[in-house]
């Protein structure tokens, strides 16, 4: 059985249950019939499953009544978050009165199993509900991606830009935006095809998520020939100098190539910059709307990897 009682590891296998029980015989019930086939996580009181939660847990087997506080409660809390709606929670119990099951589904559980437990009715439960999270999770992923690139689309820019918003606001730290616009889109297309075209935009977006790889770096398409990075904690200064890497980096790739069919056309971007420290006065908009006027200057001087305003 492979267990955790302190600081959460990453894993992508197997699967981690999140148990919250405080009895002996229970706990060693639960072991008993998951150990062999996921990761348990073992909680004895709600204040220790606070502390051990983390987004690798894919399922929470939840007893109703524990020594510091009501699973109910907790329950609830869970399920009022955004990081735990998607997981699903099986309450687990001794009591079978209608009341207390019907509680539990009102708070928001996803199933209700009566102690003792039975082997084959708990492992078929948990096997269904976490195959159905990680069904969910790549759903979910994959509305985020933008198919062609593979880099994220204009949805997971505005979700991490609230984000990055609102964790800036809270350390008083700058976020950095570069908006990039590959010159003369459609004279590509009309010239090479749009089969040349689309090697364009994926060389494009390889080498920004190369050069800008780090957790606090996001790298998006926003439609068409139209991308951004995200750069959390970055000051202007700082955010310019990232972009000029950028187009030397482009400079350096796109050597003239006659074999079309491996190699894009040669291409340069126009890129606009902007870095704000949050506050409740300022909004993304606003922000955004700064970038996109530095990124009409860039264009209007001609492209050719141009990147605005100047330092």
């Amino acid at each position: 059985m492979k267990t955790k009682t302190g600081s959460p590891m990453e894993l992508t296998s197997p699967a981690t249950v999140l148990i919250v029980e405080d009895e002996p015989v229970g706990i060693a019930s639960l072991a008993g019939i998951l150990g062999d086939t996921y990761e348990l996580i073992i909680s004895k009181s709600l204040a220790e499953a606070r502390r051990l939660l983390s987004d690798e847990i894919d399922i929470i087997l939840l007893d109703l009544y524990l020594p510091d506080g009501s699973g109910l409660m907790f329950l609830k809390e869970l399920k009022s978050s955004g990081a735990y709606t998607n997981v699903p929670i099986i309450c687990i119990s001794s009591s079978d009165q209608a009341r207390d099951i019907e509680n539990a589904f009102r708070h928001g559980a996803t199933d209700y199993v009566l102690k003792p437990f039975n082997k084959i009715i708990l492992s078929a439960k948990v096997a269904t509900f976490i195959d159905l999270k990680h069904k969910t999770d790549m759903l979910a992923a994959a509305a985020l991606i933008d198919p062609l690139t593979g880099i994220g689309n204009r949805r997971l820019f505005h979700q991490q830009l609230d984000l990055f918003w609102r964790r800036a606001k809270r350390q008083k730290l700058p976020v950095g935006l570069i908006l990039i616009d590959l010159d003369n889109f459609k004279q590509i297309n009309d010239q090479y095809g749009h089969n040349q075209g689309d090697i364009c935009l994926q060389k494009l977006s390889s080498t920004m998520r190369s050069s800008f790889s780090r957790a606090d770096e996001v790298v998006v398409r926003l439609g068409g020939d139209e991308f951004a990075i995200l750069i959390y904690g970055a000051d202007l200064n700082t955010t310019i100098s990232a972009a000029k890497r950028l187009a030397e980096v482009l400079r350096k790739n796109l050597e003239p190539s006659p074999d079309l069919a491996r190699h894009c056309p040669e291409f340069t971007v126009s890129m606009g910059c902007a870095s704000t420290q949050p506050s409740t006065s300022s909004e993304t908009a606003e922000f955004v709307e700064t970038a996109d006027r530095h990124l009409y200057e860039a264009k209007e001087h001609g492209g050719r990897n141009c990147v605005r305003p100047l330092f």
